[in-house]
């Protein structure tokens, strides 16, 4: 690099923190003039009683429409909260039915109630179903607030109802108008859920705010980033918070949180200022940490991400920040803070039994363990040089051997299984629902400009796949996919079938998700092990 890009870089680099600081100092002295009411309720370690009370004809309601809001009592700490509303809450892994241990979302004010709990309106029960320890929300939101940015508080609370004793779930705050107001001060603004698995060229759902409705806000980030093998900082600096969004890749990466924007474009809100840069949120951080050696360094998919860490001087200052950040990973700092919280709930789970009390043991136990090899790991990664793309040979196959299950809807099973003495991905819908089950076996390479297909040979039986789309495009079946593309696919029974999808990368490097899927009502499909491969066609 000449002297003179040196320089340039650098100033870049000073203008970018200094615009961010400014707008991070307005937002700061606005937000410091809202009553945070609601800070003692997550200043300590605590156990709020909650008990749901309802009517058969709500519970029923709550049985045969989840996602609608029925009218409730809630009692916290013996305080009655009338005209309430709650809800079921969850995606796939840790949705579960009413009559089972559901995760819920209260809202005081829903059906006419006018009491707040420590100020708060709305608040979410989660039932930690992917998280033993009921301490990884807990760690997500202690880790960004320490590096300064605005994340949900989370506290824990022990849940009935009509007599059912559902046990001790996480109580997270909402993403609503007082959390915006705390964060970021008051303003026009939109708050966007990002959904499932949806990113931002999606139609994602307003939350909140009084910014535009006709989602132009949303347009300018995702048009910011189209495109390929081009400079647009200058463009990204205009619809987003750049030195923020860094730390949120940062943080995220570094948490391994692999089901958040970053890493999968899921688990997040959006907010956006009619005036300054959008900012990302972390949101369903319930299985941190779970792999030690998760990368910080691979080339992310998601469209922001991606666009981002594209240009140069910000994945520099992406390497920078990671360093920045590397204190607050530090065992003894975040096992210090989170003691009293692990002690508070071993001894509620005492009360649940012998069986109960030791498993939680164990689930904390093995939480300080990871904290304590993630910390290794980062230190390494942070040492490590950029990785680098993988160089096929034109023409010549390379062994897609890597695959991790993801198993996106409820009523499927994914296992490495045998088919006549073929080593396989295996598939199986388990129980069939009104909606179509979906799942897969996904795995990220870091690809070159060029054009590729992936290769593999399928068989399935009795695959019973939705209806076509609107458009005529088909929407389930057995198929192999690509950042996008998707091979043609096989229904109901078919023996070995060769598949092919073929895709292109346009920009001189991008990390890309290959699969092999399952959607439909019913039915199991084999993708035979070692006929996975990717190939070169042109440069």
């Amino acid at each position: 690099m000449s002297r003179r890009c040196a320089a340039v870089e650098r100033l870049t680099l000073v203008l970018l923190a200094m615009t961010t600081c400014g707008v991070h100092a307005l937002a700061q002295a606005k937000s410091g003039q809202q009553t945070d009411a609601a800070a003692a309720l997550f200043a300590k370690p605590r156990i709020v009683r909650v008990r749901v009370e309802l009517d058969e004809s709500m519970r029923q309601q709550l049985r045969d429409r989840p996602r609608d809001y029925a009218k409730a009592t809630i009692v916290l700490d013996d305080a009655r909260y009338e005209g309430a509303g709650i809800k079921i809450k969850g995606a796939a892994g840790s949705t579960r039915e009413f009559d089972d241990r559901p995760a819920f979302t209260v809202n005081l004010g829903k059906h006419g109630g006018q009491g707040r709990f420590h100020g708060l309106l709305k608040f979410h029960l989660n039932n930690a179903a992917q998280d033993e320890s009921r301490l990884s929300d807990w760690i997500g939101h202690f880790v960004f607030d320490a590096a300064g940015y605005p994340a949900p508080r989370v506290a824990h609370a022990r849940v009935s109802e009509g007599g059912r004793d559902l046990g001790v779930y996480v109580l997270r705050e909402a993403f609503d108008e007082q959390f915006l107001e705390r964060a970021f001060g008051e303003g026009p603004c939109n708050l966007y859920d990002g959904g499932f698995c949806a990113d931002v060229d999606a139609e994602l759902q307003k939350d909140e705010g009084d910014g535009p409705d006709d989602r132009s806000d949303l347009r300018a980030l995702a048009a910011a980033c189209a495109g390929v093998d081009r400079d647009r900082q200058a463009e990204l600096t205009a619809v987003l918070d750049l030195e923020r969004f860094v730390t949120f890749c940062a943080l995220e990466a570094m948490l391994g949180h692999w089901d958040g924007y970053v890493g999968n474009a899921n688990n997040y809100r959006l907010w956006i200022p009619s005036q300054g840069g959008a900012v990302f949120l972390p949101h369903g951080m319930d299985q941190l940490l779970q792999d030690a050696d998760h990368s910080i360094l691979a080339h992310p998919p998601a469209r922001v991400a991606s666009a981002v860490m594209q240009q140069i001087v910000l994945r520099k200052r992406y390497r920078e920040r990671v360093r920045e950040l590397l204190p607050l990973f530090a065992p003894q700092r975040i096992l210090t803070r989170m003691a009293p919280y692990a002690a508070m709930l071993e001894k509620e789970h005492e009360s649940l039994g012998d069986d109960a009390a030791r498993a939680y043991e164990e689930a904390v136990r093995s939480l300080r363990d990871r904290v304590e090899a993630r910390h290794r790991s980062l230190i390494a990664q942070a040492r490590a040089p950029e990785p680098k793309p993988l160089q096929l040979a034109l023409g010549k196959p390379h062994a897609q051997k890597q695959w991790r299950t993801a198993a996106e809807t409820e009523g499927i099973e994914l296992e490495k299984k045998s088919h006549i003495g073929a080593p396989s991905l295996h598939l199986l819908i388990k129980t069939r629902g009104d909606e179509p089950r979906h799942g897969a076996w996904r795995t990220n390479v870091l690809l070159p400009k060029g054009r590729y297909e992936l290769r593999g040979l399928a068989r399935c039986e009795k695959v019973e796949a939705p209806p076509d789309d609107a458009e005529g495009a088909p929407t389930g079946g057995v198929t192999l996919c690509c950042d996008g593309n998707r091979s043609a696919r096989l229904l109901a029974n078919a023996n070995w079938t060769p598949l092919v999808c073929a895709f292109e990368i346009a920009e001189f490097q991008r990390n890309v998700e290959l699969s092999c899927e399952l959607t439909g009502f019913a039915g199991k499909a084999w993708f035979r092990f070692d006929s996975l491969q990717l190939v070169r066609i042109a440069d």
